[in-house]
């Protein structure tokens, strides 16, 4: 309104003038360059912004918004991977002057022969695809790049149908109800296997709903807190003073290994058609790893409206310096009511 009433203003000076020393004919004229301007001042406002992917904050933008949301359930878990490795080792470049030894050296720091590098390349290779297909890239930095590794499990994030098998399927799976407990409290909490198997009473504090997990027991050997929310406290039933969690004999935890091979015992490998699995295909699922059961609650917990910065917190990856912190609470409260949500629906299934 004010870019209109300004233009009326300023016309409204100079016809006053021209009235006087202008003919019809000249007035008309500019009485259509006025109509011109107003229109192309109200076009401009309308116009979708067009993000600038000169710079590689500016290509993730783009490619999440444009392409990424609208093709994949899963877009946060590429996202989190391209802020946290790629933005981060990038920040100052531009995407034009990105090189293949750019790559390679982000790759070698993401830990080159891991799963978690041949995830970041995909997304690379997926997000330099997109900026050549809008004419801003002539040829990929990641052309013909790959990773060889030994054959592993592929990373997984279950989908909601998945997550209900998953679950409903761990009633009549073969396998102590320790270990049941475990598999859910692994997607729950969206901590580690060894974090979890290896859990103690002495860590938890029922009464103010929280589990302090040491440094010892950590990946970066910084202390980290977990809110137990309600479905956490109904798996850990009535507390002890001491002791494991989750036993295996007299002085014995679960061991994570006995973790995945149970979940192998009880899954059928469906790149595998042929190989029955030990016990059964109770989950319906495919074979799956527990790690997969943390990065399916990253994925709920961004479907719920989680910004990144509280699932850093959760996973541990973004250190809490306050005791109790609410923003992990949210977060896990946020899990806990997506997953409810998602297992009510099971007659979807």
């Amino acid at each position: 309104m004010s870019l209109l009433w300004a233009i009326d203003y300023k016309y409204f000076l100079v016809m006053w003038f021209l009235n006087h020393a202008v003919s019809f004919d000249k007035q008309q004229i500019l009485i259509e360059n006025k109509i011109t301007l107003i229109e192309g001042c109200v076009g401009t406002s309308t116009k979708k912004q067009v993000r600038d992917i000169s710079s590689i904050k500016g290509l993730i933008d783009e490619y999440i918004e444009s392409y990424l949301k609208p093709k994949k359930m899963s877009w946060h878990e590429d996202l989190r991977i391209l802020n946290k490795y790629v933005l981060s080792e990038w920040k100052y470049l531009r995407t034009s002057d990105i090189t293949k030894n750019d790559v390679i050296k982000l790759l070698n720091r993401v830990g080159n022969s891991s799963e978690l590098a041949k995830k970041t390349l995909e997304i690379l290779q997926s997000m330099f695809a997109f900026a050549i297909d809008r004419s801003f890239l002539e040829i990929s930095p990641c052309f013909d790049m790959e990773i060889m590794n030994k054959a592993t499990p592929k990373e997984r994030i279950f989908k909601p149908y998945e997550i209900r098998k998953f679950w409903f399927g761990l009633e009549n799976a073969k396998m102590s109800e320790r270990m049941k407990s475990i598999l859910k409290f692994l997607l729950l909490t969206a901590q580690r296997n060894g974090e979890v198997a290896g859990a103690k009473w002495e860590e938890f504090n029922l009464r103010k709903r929280w589990w302090t997990i040491p440094g010892t027991r950590t990946k970066n050997k910084k202390s980290h807190q977990v809110f137990l929310t309600p479905m956490v406290i109904d798996i850990l039933g009535p507390p002890k003073k001491h002791g494991w969690v989750f036993p295996s004999g007299k002085d014995k935890h679960i061991a994570p290994r006995a973790v995945s091979l149970s979940i192998r015992k009880n899954s059928k490998d469906k790149s595998q058609p042929k190989k029955e699995s030990l016990y059964g295909d109770f989950f319906r699922v495919g074979q799956f790893i527990p790690n997969d059961l943390r990065r399916t609650a990253v994925t709920l917990m961004a479907e719920a409206g989680v910004d990144e910065r509280k699932i850093e917190k959760v996973l541990n990856h973004s250190t809490s310096s306050i005791a109790h912190d609410s923003e992990i609470r949210h977060a896990l409260e946020s899990l806990e009511q997506k997953l409810q949500a998602i297992l009510v629906d099971w007659k979807k299934t």
